[in-house]
């Protein structure tokens, strides 16, 4: 029993590390995005065209969008997991299950934010544009929020998976006094 729990606790500290690397990972290249993102300067006109290059944005926003895609459903598998328990009907389960909605909805503001910004990295071409054949650059301070949107929703994520394993352990710790003082 006792080398089982060992095994489940190393698996939980394997898994909320690895959720927590990439995260971080994410940010770190939301980071990147913010600062190598398409400038002003590099803005081409020729009358009512324009041009603009690709940035290497493109593909650290590409990477961002991977890394917290894998980190969300890592950390959420790792919910899920922790959740399987007698007792679903608790308030502690509850407040979990609105971390996790509040990590999901963050993770998705993310997704769209870094998704759009990361498009209109791509190389936009006279005449073509990113919408409507105009060219368009990404406003300061999206990637950032992006990454820290990254960064709620892992937090958000293995703050209920927290709260389920406490739950679960508290029922356990229960159960194992209970079974004690019975046999007493």
């Amino acid at each position: 029993m006792e080398k089982q729990h060992k095994t489940i606790t190393f698996f939980h500290l394997l898994v909320t590390t690895t959720t927590i690397s990439l995260a971080f990972a994410s940010f770190a290249l939301c980071i990147i995005c913010e600062l190598k993102k398409s400038k002003k300067k590099e803005l081409r006109v020729d009358d009512e065209l324009c041009y603009l290059p690709q940035s290497q944005a493109f593909g650290y926003g590409i990477a961002a969008l991977m890394c917290s895609l894998v980190a969300q459903m890592i950390g959420t598998g790792l919910f899920v997991s922790c959740r399987r328990s007698r007792d679903r009907k608790s308030s502690m389960t509850s407040f979990a299950s609105i971390l996790l909605l509040l990590s999901w909805t963050s993770f998705m503001i993310m997704v769209m934010l870094t998704g759009t910004a990361t498009s209109m990295n791509r190389r936009q071409d006279f005449g073509e544009g990113w919408l409507d054949g105009a060219c368009y650059l990404v406003k300061n301070g999206v990637y950032s929020g992006s990454g820290s949107l990254v960064l709620i929703a892992t937090g958000s994520t293995l703050l209920s998976c927290y709260l389920m394993v406490n739950k679960n352990r508290a029922i356990h710790a229960q159960v194992k006094r209970e079974m004690t003082h019975n046999s007493s």
